[in-house]
């Protein structure tokens, strides 16, 4: 087995992606795959290899024998193989890349599987301690019912389907909350509003007993507080609710002090003056989420990111917080000495550490309200709550259930993003697949009939469904006919190179789902490799 160190070392790369948390988490992960095709081994292949145990257990549904056709676009079949258990084959082959990796087949139809859950229930564990499903070129009626089943468990699902040169990838989840979202904003530096132990750093610092050497090292937080007041004193007001002109007047002013023109930390000042001159406002997606239903009520059931929101919220109208998140603790890279760097450094730990107490004391409160202990949250949880508190994303999808004659909520996005026609004809192909047994373009079904003449008769029926099912939405939207007879000609079938595309970003999507880290896609990724398109919403 290997030890920390060895993980930390040969996995250097992931573990500065996703930190030791989002690591443990994918450890911890067990992913069902439904399907055993070219899809899911490249799926797979990116899910096995990021980790030092991979993805904890992943296991294949399928009951596929190796083909001719799978020995040409799948590389984790091997010609000597042919005729046996597809989905173990890809089991095998995939756990010799990672050691670590713990994998199995259940060598059973996924439509076999699905009604073995509705009718008696049987396999519903496999479902209910998953921590990711993934769906891989599977019929309709599978999709539905697994995102049904995953939908009332809140477990995510990926269902992704490749039909030649063109694939799609659909995500849905319940709820899914995000603390560690990576998502990228302004400092925080307050220096609009700067609490007691920095304004007391910047009034110990007097700019003009300086000489030019260690003016020339003053870090811009400091040269920000005090060009802001020399400018609220020079106009006798207060420095709030500041226009872009009165922004500039600062930034002008702060190259006047400089004892130097260009002195590069004076110009970084300046240059800070749009983002940091501003008052404090709390980010969008934060306010979005204080202000859900869900984090207005606590009880023994609820989930600790909304007591860990419901406690946000009391800290946030106390008194102590005027208004403001709990400090991150960090602070950017500036033009400074390295003695004051770290004094200024150390300065907003200590505020970050006593956001954190104050922050504590409402969460406790909370657990009370709950009838919960007070070490219910865990002190890394809430450390790292506190360190991300302007970053919390939550996202929840639509349900792939829905009846497909309703107009799909991302329509606008898809139409805009310009694959609208290509999920329009993804969704005709499933009608068209109910109706006929077969995909558009299948010539097995009818070896009797011209091959030309079927796919000319497919693409102009596949067509027309599209665009019934266009106006059934009230949406005016082009589907070209060769897009059409592109869906008819693949007949479905999977291109490697496709599917490594399509299976490395299914693999993206659920690293971020597992980990809650970083944020999803919001529902549909449509990948167009023949046309150089690639749009999600």
């Amino acid at each position: 087995m290997r030890t920390d160190s060895d993980k930390a070392q040969l996995y250097d790369r992931q573990l500065r992606l996703w930190q030791k948390d989002g690591q443990a988490a994918l450890e911890q992960a067990r992913v069902v795959v439904f399907g055993s095709s070219t899809l899911a081994s490249e799926s797979l292949k990116n899910l096995v290899l990021p980790a030092p145990v991979g993805v904890g257990e992943f296991v294949v549904v399928d009951d596929a024998q190796i083909s001719d056709g799978d020995i040409r676009t799948n590389f984790f079949v091997r010609p000597a193989d042919l005729g046996l258990s597809r989905a173990q084959s890809i089991v095998d082959n995939l756990c010799e890349m990672n050691p670590d990796v713990h994998g199995s087949a259940i060598a059973k139809a996924p439509t076999e599987f699905v009604e073995l859950i509705q009718k008696s229930g049987s396999e519903s564990e496999l479902l209910d301690s998953a921590s990711l499903v993934v769906a891989c070129a599977q019929p309709e009626a599978v999709v539905r019912a697994l995102a049904s089943r995953c939908w009332s468990a809140n477990i995510p699902i990926i269902a992704v389907t490749n039909a030649g040169f063109i694939a799609e990838i659909r995500t849905a989840v319940y709820e899914h909350s995000i603390v560690e979202s990576h998502a990228s904003g302004r400092p925080d530096l307050r220096v609009m509003a700067p609490f007691t132990a920095l304004r007391d750093y910047a009034d110990s610092i007097n700019l003009d007993a300086l000489d030019s050497t260690d003016l020339a090292h003053v870090p811009l937080v400091v040269l920000l507080i005090k060009a802001i007041d020399k400018w609220a004193a020079a106009n006798n007001t207060k420095a709030s609710g500041l226009s872009l002109s009165q922004t500039k007047e600062i930034a002008a002013l702060l190259r006047q002090m400089a004892p130097t023109p260009g002195e590069e930390n004076f110009e970084e000042a300046a240059s800070a003056t749009n983002t940091s001159c501003t008052d404090y406002e709390l980010p969008g997606e934060v306010k979005l989420i204080l202000d859900d239903a869900a984090a207005k009520t606590v009880n023994a059931q609820t989930s600790n990111f909304w007591l860990l929101v419901n406690a946000l919220r009391r800290y946030l109208e106390s008194e102590y917080s005027q208004g403001m998140l709990p400090h991150s603790g960090a602070i950017p890279d500036m033009k400074a000495d390295t003695l004051s760097y770290v004094n200024l450094q150390r300065i907003y730990k200590q505020k970050a550490e006593a956001d954190k107490r104050e922050f504590l004391c409402h969460l406790h409160d909370v657990l009370h309200d709950a009838d919960l202990p007070t070490d219910h949250v865990s002190s890394e949880q809430v450390d790292a709550f506190c360190r991300n508190a302007s970053k919390l994303r939550l996202v929840r999808t639509h349900p792939l259930d829905q009846d497909v004659r309703e107009v799909p909520p991302m329509a606008e996005d898809l139409q805009g993003g310009g694959v609208l026609p290509h999920y329009a004809l993804f969704r005709a192909a499933d009608m068209f697949a109910v109706k006929h047994k077969r995909h558009p373009g299948i010539v097995d079904a009818k070896p009797n009939m011209d091959i030309d003449e079927l796919c000319k008769q497919d693409a102009q029926e596949l067509l027309t469904m599209a665009k019934e099912l266009l106006s059934s939405w009230q949406i005016e939207e082009e589907v070209a006919d060769e897009l059409a007879a592109e869906f008819v000609r693949s007949g479905f079938m999977e291109l490697h190179n496709v599917s490594a595309v399509a299976g490395g970003v299914v693999a993206q999507e659920a690293i971020k789902l597992i980990t809650h880290q970083y944020v999803p896609h919001n529902g549909i990724c449509i990948i167009d490799t023949a046309n150089s398109i690639m749009a999600s919403c």
